[in-house]
């Protein structure tokens, strides 16, 4: 899987947590401070990458994740390993 449809598909997954959200999911976004994400928020995204991908993420890995980029560099380095 493209790196840009995981970034896709990221962005498509944060639209349907905050549907508040106005503009353009930019790369460099942080979770938190500029997209809203909340603790509940972060492991709405967790719950639904994993049912999407079909992978299992331990949320102690994800502790260093902060921006899209982030996200997207994570799931595809984990997709990565698994095939």
């Amino acid at each position: 899987m493209s790196t840009q449809q995981i970034q896709t598909d990221v962005e498509t997954i944060i639209r349907r947590i905050r549907p508040d959200l106005h503009g353009a999911i930019r790369p460099d976004d942080r979770l938190r401070d500029d997209l809203g994400l909340d603790s509940l928020h972060s492991m709405e995204l967790l719950s639904e990458v994993t049912e999407q991908y079909e992978i299992d993420v331990d949320p102690e890995d994800l502790q260093e994740v902060r921006t899209v980029t982030d996200v997207v560099t994570f799931l595809a380095a984990l997709l990565e390993q698994r095939s």
